[in-house]
This record gives C-alpha cells, structure tokens and sequence, in this order.
C-alpha cells in the first residue's frame, strides 16, 4: 500500500501497487479517540457547534450523533497529592440550591471534586474522606464544612475567606447604613481586606473590639409588638449578625499573616474555576442535569492536568 492523496475531508487515501484499487484505512480507536477530543473541546472550549462542524467539513448532525456516546463516558477521578498541603475549597450549585459539585484544589491544580445533593457536613464530610489530610484549609467557613473538616482533619489550620466574609457583612450592612454603627462597621470591613500585616491586624482588632463596646447599649435595643408569635426582637438584627459573623471568623481570619503561601481568600476555586464553569452553564443552557455532571467533570479534568511550571 501506497500514499495516494487525500480525500475531500482531509482523510489519507491509500493504494495497492498490485490490484489498484485505493481504500482509506479504518482505524475505529483513532477516529474515537478524534471524536473524543473535538467533544471535550466544545464542551469546554470556546467554540460553537456551527464552528467545529464547519472546521471538520460534517454537519451539526453528524456532530451530535458523535458526541451521542460521550455523555455516558464521565471522565474517572483520580485524587492526587496536596503539593503544598494546602487545601482550598469551595462549591459550585448546578440547580438552586440543590445539586452542587465540592471542589478542592492546591494553588496549581484541581485535585478532586465530588457531585452531591446538597451542601452539608455529609457531604464535605464524605469529600474530605478521600482526600489526603492536608496542613491548612481555606474554605468560605459554612457550618457543616467546618463541621465535616474538624471531624475527619482535627490538625489542620483553617483559613477563612476574608472575601466571603466581607460580601456577606455588606450584603447586610448595605451599601449606605442608616445607623452611625452601622457605617462604622462598614468602614472596618473595608479596612479588613487591606489588613497583611500584624501590626495591622492588631490595629484592626482593636478598632473592633471597641466598635462592639462603643455601640453594646445600641445593639441590645428591643422593639416590643407581635412578630412571627414574638412578643419582642432585637431592633437591629442585622448589626447583630454581622457582630456575631466576625466575632466566630475571627481566630481563622488572618492565620495567612506570617505565612506566605497561604492564601486569604477562596479565589483560586471561585475566580478560576466557578466562574469558568458558571460560564460553561450559561453557553450550554439547557443541558440535563446529567449532562451538567458529565461537563463539570470534562472541565475539572482538564484542570487536573494543569500544573504551573
């Protein structure tokens, strides 16, 4: 057999010196393997199905009649040791609140996720399980994740993502307090993110501590009448939870300050990976909840393998 040209989709043509007669060679684990690929690259990728057809001269059809099969092929987990041992955590909700993907990652790689019903200890509990017991983790803080983490890794130093603290006091603080408390507190939140230093961290602590005597007498205020079968609530509850958010945050807030690699916020899952995935749900809206499954794996595969040199 001889090289005899191509054909008009780029295919090799072969042909026989003896009884002329030309044929292309059919070899089904490459052509699987091909098809696998350009699957992976749309499903993750940035290119349309418009595009990739017309690149491989097939219709929009012929595309999905080769993907059909790939739905079914889940890419396989494979844990890998913490580098650093530093473990950073997060989740990803695929439908409300229900059906969410827990991720963990170094600060280089994603080294193993977990699709579950609904975030709580079982399930970070059951994700921990496989997963090497690592130094420190920077997790957003929810009460089953630390639940789940002093349970199955008693040792490790934990880290609270400043960011979600900070999001998460200002959802409630709003962006104009109506109350002198209330803006004061919302300046110190601003001021934590610039926090890096311990003499900065003391400095913080200390406004703080003297925000939440300043203003003891305002946040114990009651309003009296008839709320949810109540016959008093706190004026303003809203001030009392963030007191009471910072006040549970605070001996894992700033356990980065004198170590360098340790990250202060969740970033390297929420900004790399969710946001790549969010955006992976949007351009293929629609898909089942399976389907969803079978991307979220394709794309964290993907990161797995990427390591920075």
């Amino acid at each position: 057999m001889m090289k005899w040209g191509k054909t008009s989709v780029g295919r090799q043509r072969w042909r026989c010196q003896f009884c002329k007669k030309s044929e292309i060679k059919a070899r089904p684990d490459i052509t699987q393997s091909a098809h696998r690929k350009l699957f992976s690259s749309w499903l993750v990728g940035t290119h349309s199905l418009s595009d990739i057809a017309s690149t491989e001269h097939v219709s929009r059809q012929t595309l999905h009649d080769w993907f059909t099969p790939f739905w079914k092929e889940s890419p396989i987990l494979q844990p890998l040791a913490l580098d650093d041992g530093i473990l950073v955590v997060d989740a990803i909700s695929l439908r409300g609140r229900r059906d969410v993907v827990l991720i963990g990652r170094t600060l280089t790689r994603v080294i193993s996720w977990t699709f579950a019903e609904h975030e709580n200890y079982a399930s970070w509990k059951v994700f921990f399980q496989n997963i090497q017991p690592p130094k420190v983790v920077v997790c957003d803080g929810r009460r089953g994740l630390l639940q789940a983490l002093k349970e199955v890794f008693p040792d490790a130093t934990i880290q609270r993502c400043i960011i979600h603290i900070v999001r998460y006091a200002r959802s409630l603080l709003t962006q104009k307090p109506r109350y002198e408390a209330g803006q004061e507190l919302s300046q110190l939140m601003i001021r934590l993110l610039q926090v890096r230093t311990r003499r900065q961290k003391r400095r913080w602590k200390r406004r703080f501590f003297r925000w939440c005597k300043k203003y003891e007498r305002f946040l114990s205020e009651r309003t009296y009448g008839e709320e949810k079968k109540r016959s008093w609530w706190y004026t303003h509850k809203k001030l009392r939870t963030v007191r009471t958010l910072i006040l549970h945050a605070l001996p894992h807030v700033f356990t980065f300050i004198g170590h360098h690699p340790i990250p202060r916020t969740t970033n390297h899952v929420e900004g790399g990976i969710n946001n790549r995935a969010k955006e992976l749900r949007r351009r293929h809206r629609g898909l089942s909840l399976e389907k969803q499954q079978v991307m979220i794996s394709f794309f964290l595969s993907s990161k797995q393998k990427e390591k920075r040199q």
